[in-house]
Formats: structure tokens, sequence, C-alpha cells
């Protein structure tokens, strides 16, 4: 897909089509990271909406066998109240 830059008003933009934003699966509130590569081509990312998201974005396939637990932090020291 061919794209042209536009002036819009202090900044520049680019139009997307209809289909290309489904495809992509972007709506008009998403945020994108810009990464511009050493041979000057531009990547678009898409930046997941909560931190929340990022994580399972990042985390959501992992298999592991990781488990919560309690770390131990040594005797009481000051005027903490443990129940």
């Amino acid at each position: 897909m061919l794209a042209t830059i536009s002036k819009w008003g202090n900044g520049h933009g680019i139009r997307l089509s209809r289909k290309l934003m489904e495809e992509a699966n972007l709506s008009s509130s998403d945020k994108l990271e810009v990464i511009v590569k050493a041979d000057k081509s531009i990547i678009l990312r898409h930046v997941p909406k909560t931190k929340a998201a990022r994580f399972m974005e990042l985390f959501g396939d992992y298999k592991g066998d990781w488990k919560s637990c309690e770390a131990e932090t040594g005797p009481a020291v000051g005027n903490e109240v443990i129940r």
C-alpha cells in the first residue's frame, strides 16, 4: 500500500485506509510506536492500551512452573503491626 505524508496543522500525518485498519486490527484511538531503522525504513508497532495487556502480550504464552510465594524478610525491627 502506498501512503502520502500530508501536513496537518503544525505536524504531519499519514492516512490509513479502512481495509488496512481492519487488517491490522487498529482503531482511531490506538497508539503506535514508530521505529526508524538504520536503512531508513519505518516500522509501526501497536502499543497495547493497558499495562495488563502489554504484560499478556509479553508473557501470555508462558508455560513455566513459576508460583508466587511470600518472601522472608527477617524479624520485625520497628513498630510494624503483625497479625
